[in-house]
């Protein structure tokens, strides 16, 4: 089905940065060719619009410098689910400009921790689903 992108999202996964006390930040799916994870049984059954969300911080020094890419999507169907209704935002608005770990400087002073994104909840945890 035709879908827009208008509605309310959720995150279900998110990967955050590894910091060494100031000495290094790196994530873990640096140079990645695939990525694995779990879809949270808790969400309930359904047809979903999966999104890979990117968020590129090498010129988030500077206000509007993070680039968030949303190259990719994938149409899906959750079977078996559990009843889970995690709360939704928008898209655009999730993000604001200056919101910690959008606005952030990775070169120097390193960071000796890194503030994971906003709107994510275990339950329900950079891919985003929809349900159509």
């Amino acid at each position: 089905a035709a879908y827009d992108g208008s509605g309310g999202w959720f995150k279900i996964y998110q990967v955050t940065a590894v910091t060494n006390g100031g000495t290094s930040i790196t994530w873990p799916t640096d140079n990645a060719t695939q990525f694995t994870f779990k879809i949270p049984s808790s969400i309930s059954a359904g047809n979903y619009l999966l999104r890979i969300e990117h968020i590129a911080l090498h010129s988030a020094s500077s206000t509007a410098g993070a680039q968030v890419n949303l190259d990719r999507c994938a149409q899906l169907t959750v079977t078996g689910g559990g009843s889970a209704s995690p709360a939704t935002v928008s898209i655009p608005g999730i993000y604001s400009a200056t919101d910690p770990g959008i606005l952030i400087n990775i070169y120097w002073p390193i960071v000796s921790t890194y503030l994971a994104f906003i709107h994510f909840t275990e339950e329900a945890a950079s891919y985003s689903a929809h349900n159509l």
